[in-house]
């Protein structure tokens, strides 16, 4: 199966008082309801599972690399070719499909079949309130690609900040934790996917990563606990957020316990009062 072009379109919006006027009020009113909400991370305790396979997570993937053709004209495209071999079309893949044929999850990033064994690394464990998610990385996984797995894709409110809050603990890995948003491409660009995708995503949504929050973990011998505000500069606003769980080095690693929540309006005030970057793309 392969992607459709369809037209560009976009939407302009004038500057009348009262369309504006609207849209605020829409967003205050999204956020206000944004915030009635707990945990946004499905099975972020790992306790739904089907054998090895968390509920809520995406642990069998695949990427892609292009493949350069030349058509009757002479001009050079490319096709994008997933790591079973299976042609994904001309569109270069976004986050949040899958493979027809091989059915792996695709983040977006060329790294052809590095990842088509990631599965085979990953199983449920016990942690310290039930099930936990554990990594196992041999030495050539372990100093090479690592081992990840993503959470599903999750709507949220553009420009609203949150808390994310997980546990950890390692032996001999490294681990590593990321909240990475996504947003529509500038241009308004869509093309139609015709193959499965993360039901977060309509089939005309193409999607690129904007923005990026980490957690760095270290090796921690012991369960720890981490918190990190994602909040992102006006120019990096996201509209969909996916958190990633990350380790490499030869060893083992576990992460249980994942968990994003909306600010409250005081911890936003708190977290903009605490924020003097020097740098005024991260204003």
């Amino acid at each position: 199966m392969k992607r459709l072009r369809i037209a560009d379109c976009g939407l302009r919006i004038g500057s009348h008082p009262t369309i504006r006027f609207l849209i605020l009020a829409s967003f205050l009113l999204s956020a206000a309801a944004a915030l009635g909400a707990g945990n946004m991370v499905k099975n972020g305790g790992f306790e739904k599972h089907d054998g090895n396979t968390p509920e809520g997570w995406y642990i069998k993937l695949t990427d892609f690399m292009p493949k350069e053709k030349e058509n009757a004209q002479g001009y050079k495209s490319y096709d994008y070719i997933c790591a079973c071999g299976e042609n994904l079309g001309d569109v270069k893949p976004w986050c949040g499909l899958f493979c027809p044929k091989c059915g792996g999850f695709i983040s977006g990033e060329e790294c052809g079949g590095w990842y088509t064994q990631n599965h085979t690394r990953v199983s449920l464990d016990h942690g310290p309130h039930g099930y936990c998610v554990k990594f196992t990385l041999d030495k050539s996984t372990g100093e090479n690609q690592g081992v990840r797995i993503f959470s599903h894709l999750m709507k949220v409110k553009r420009g609203w900040g949150y808390k994310l809050r997980f546990s950890a603990r390692t032996k001999g890995s490294v681990a590593r934790v990321f909240a990475e948003g996504y947003r529509h491409p500038p241009r308004a660009k869509s093309s139609h996917w015709e193959g499965p995708s993360d039901s977060a995503l309509g089939k005309e949504e193409m999607i690129e990563r904007c923005y990026r929050a980490q957690v760095n973990c270290g090796s921690p011998g012991d369960w720890q606990t981490f918190e990190k505000d994602v909040y992102a500069p006006e120019r990096y606003l996201f509209d969909y957020i996916s958190i990633k769980l990350y380790a490499y080095m030869p060893g083992e690693a576990w992460f249980d316990d994942i968990s994003l929540v909306p600010m409250t309006p005081s911890e936003v005030k708190e977290h903009q009062a605490g924020r003097k970057p020097k740098d005024s793309r991260f204003k």
